[in-house]
């Protein structure tokens, strides 16, 4: 039977070894037999053997591809037998040095790079391919829903993996990119029904029931359509001839105020009637930012204390609760259901296009507009004595 003088023995009651030099190295491999090793299986193993010495020999030699399972398989493989995880937490601090990213950008890249070194962190760089990392997103659930994350989540977690596992083919760890080939998938986006606007009797009534700076910035905001993360920053010198020039947001991962994210994001808004009002009575108890938080009376310091605000405001109420941010979705509905011109409401808004703007609130709630459709029924109405 073998011995290791051929390279070839036996290494358990149920294996043969395989032993060779390879880049310096002695590697031994372990192959399973059915059952006690016996002279054909010994004969076998001599025959792999020398065909790895030929492979070896002519340099097409692949220690992954010839023992998938063993242990030892990325120590001859580019990236020299590196993890993902370790590689990808210095990748990312390499990255923040030469980052021009906004606080909250980061903060979500930062999640992310956690969430993709716990999911992919055990293996190797050379395992990084593009079924494990569909495999990765089919099983990432939303952390406050449980539901699959969406479309718009996974590009969000590609658009950090991708330049990571670039850097590494520029660092000649791996030869090609996989995500290059990823399929993307996953549940939709929120969608129109997550519009939910608060018609004009429960704004008359939730304003009605709530006063101060709070009755301020809730009217302020109703009357904009801003976001809160835009509505916090306003200061009086933003606001001009009438108009209010939005420049800059703060967000809860904010260290400060931050530019907004996009160019249409940058606009100047008319200030109607009621938002006008909002800023004369704000004048008795702010001087440099136009809204500030009631509770500690100095400037909000992110959105989710006003969101906190609203909700207590609603919950006291019989109205349907939904979060502060519908307030601008109000705003829309009932600017375009008392018709006005669709350009301007998505101007106002700081969509991209009209047709973001439509594709987002495709309709409106009766009770914003009681006399939708009259306009028609006028100029068509059957009229007997039009009759000829």
């Amino acid at each position: 039977m073998g011995n290791k003088r051929t390279g070839v023995s036996i290494g358990s009651k149920s294996s043969i070894v395989l032993t060779f030099t390879y880049q310096n190295y002695k590697c031994r491999e372990r192959i399973s037999t059915r059952g006690k090793p016996s002279s054909a299986d010994i004969e076998a193993g001599k025959r792999k053997l020398r065909q790895i010495h030929d492979a070896i020999i002519e340099g097409t030699f692949n220690y992954a591809d010839t023992f998938p399972h063993s242990k030892r398989r990325h120590l001859f493989s580019l990236g020299s037998s590196t993890k993902f995880k370790p590689f990808l937490k210095r990748w990312h601090e390499e990255h923040l040095d030469d980052s021009d990213l906004q606080d909250s950008t980061e903060s979500t890249n930062s999640g992310i790079v956690n969430r993709l070194s716990q999911g992919l962190g055990k293996h190797y760089l050379a395992e990084i391919t593009p079924e494990l990392i569909e495999k990765f997103f089919r099983n990432k659930k939303n952390i406050k829903t449980g539901k699959p994350i969406t479309k718009k989540t996974v590009k969000n977690y590609l658009a950090v993996l991708r330049p990571a596992l670039q850097d590494a083919v520029r660092k000649n760890l791996i030869t090609k990119n996989p995500v290059d080939t990823v399929q993307i998938k996953g549940a939709a986006s929120k969608d129109k029904e997550s519009v939910e606007p608060f018609s004009h009797n429960e704004m008359n009534y939730l304003l009605s029931i709530c006063s101060g700076q709070l009755h301020n910035i809730f009217k302020f905001n109703y009357w904009t359509g801003l976001r809160p993360s835009e509505l916090i920053e306003i200061k009086y010198s933003d606001i001009r001839d009438g108009k209010l020039f939005v420049a800059r947001k703060r967000t809860a991962d904010s260290k400060g105020p931050e530019p907004l994210k996009t160019p249409s994001s940058y606009r100047s808004i008319k200030l109607l009637p009621d938002a006008l009002a909002a800023v004369e009575d704000q004048k008795q108890y702010t001087k440099e930012h136009v809204f500030h938080n009631p509770n500690t009376n100095k400037p909000w310091r992110s959105p989710k204390p006003y969101h906190d605000a609203w909700e207590r405001l609603v919950i006291k109420t019989d109205i349907p609760y939904r979060y502060a941010y519908q307030l601008r979705h109000t705003f829309a509905t009932m600017m375009l259901g008392a018709g006005e011109d669709l350009m301007w409401v998505s101007y106002a808004m700081g969509h991209k296009s009209p047709k973001e703007t439509l594709d987002t609130y495709a309709s409106w709630k009766e009770d914003n507009s009681p006399d939708v459709g009259m306009k028609a029924v006028e100029r068509f109405k059957f009229n007997l004595e039009n009759r000829k």
